[in-house]
């Protein structure tokens, strides 16, 4: 039931576009990940806690630890959990061949890949190990999301600078006009032609765009237009938009 798609040990894939850019982050992100995502890489970040589910073995107790093996279908992992005498005692007890989830930071020390936990329990019923699975399938999916959310928000900045340095002396009334579209249209039409971010722009990012006013009631009119002619398709959703190759 660990097939092939999970998803990977990229952390910066799953930050906001402020931490992946390099900016400071301020708080530890959590992500759900396969034992062999943690073993195959060789990244070691504090910032960055990880979710695994499997089954506990050969537990060992010491003074100050408790020492235990994860073990899913992807791999098998060393988990260390701290603790004085009267910590240790209040953790939950650690069964053998038992389904148990784990929270904590790697740590790689003389090349081998350690898991520092943060919280250790059992499962409380299977429901938890298929939502472990799908987190990390759907690991990819949110961060093509997040990806393209960020590159829409770029192109949104470049093409405001842009226009309004621009005006309508300066190309901005291009030879888009073959298409008979009155001032108005065409602006809008413009915008969404200098798009670069293959999402396209919703009505919304048009308005923030625009360098005079226009209501989005108007602009979401002349989308529709656009629609019924043929300009321009829908991309992600029915509410973004790109100009279609025989309208450009």
């Amino acid at each position: 039931m660990w097939g092939d798609d999970e998803g990977g040990f990229n952390t910066t894939m799953t930050q906001s576009p402020s931490i992946a850019s390099g900016a400071e982050p301020k708080q530890n992100t959590v992500i759900s990940v396969a034992i062999r995502e943690l073993l195959d890489s060789n990244e070691e970040n504090k910032n960055t806690h990880v979710v695994v589910v499997g089954i506990i073995k050969q537990v060992e107790t010491q003074t100050l630890k408790n020492m235990f093996t994860i073990e899913d279908n992807t791999g098998r992992l060393l988990c260390i959990q701290w603790g004085d005498e009267n910590e240790l005692s209040r953790y939950p007890k650690l069964i053998e061949n038992a389904y148990f989830k784990v929270v904590g930071s790697k740590r790689i020390q003389n090349d081998k890949v350690t898991l520092l936990c943060h919280s250790v329990r059992p499962l409380e019923s299977l429901n938890e190990l298929t939502h472990h699975l799908l987190s990390i399938i759907a690991l990819p999916y949110q961060t093509e999301e997040i990806n393209m959310a960020s590159g829409t928000q770029q192109s949104i900045a470049t093409n405001q600078k842009e226009f309004l340095t621009s005006g309508d002396n300066n190309g901005f009334m291009d030879s888009s006009n073959n298409l008979s579209l009155n001032p108005r249209q065409l602006k809008v039409y413009t915008v969404i032609k200098r798009c670069q971010d293959e999402a396209g722009y919703s009505a919304s990012d048009i308005q923030k765009i625009l360098p005079e006013k226009m209501s989005l009631s108007e602009i979401e009119k002349i989308l529709s237009f656009f629609i019924e002619e043929g300009h321009i398709f829908s991309t992600i959703d029915e509410n973004h938009y790109k100009v279609t190759d025989f309208g450009s």
